[in-house]
């Protein structure tokens, strides 16, 4: 099960949705489509039971802060180049 915030290594995938885990931020990118189908409805209740566990995790903090100052991301050189 995802832990939110609870380590640097774990990730998720739903569909094509990928949510890593850090522990000051949770990062989502790609792609889900959700199709009204039973195929859509299970991959909306994945994202639903993910984000409740998000929400729980940050509403049972004591001393949330007000903002995470989070180091700027710089540009990597391209190895391959």
């Amino acid at each position: 099960m995802f832990k939110p915030y609870m380590n640097d290594t774990e990730s998720h995938a739903i569909h094509d949705l990928t949510v890593e885990n850090s522990t000051d931020c949770i990062n989502l990118y790609g792609n889900l489509q959700l199709t009204k189908d039973q195929v859509g409805l299970k991959a909306a209740k994945a994202l639903q039971a993910l984000l409740n566990e998000v929400v729980r995790s940050l509403e049972s903090e004591t001393d949330l802060p007000e903002i995470v100052m989070r180091a700027e991301a710089g540009e990597v050189e391209n190895p391959f180049l």
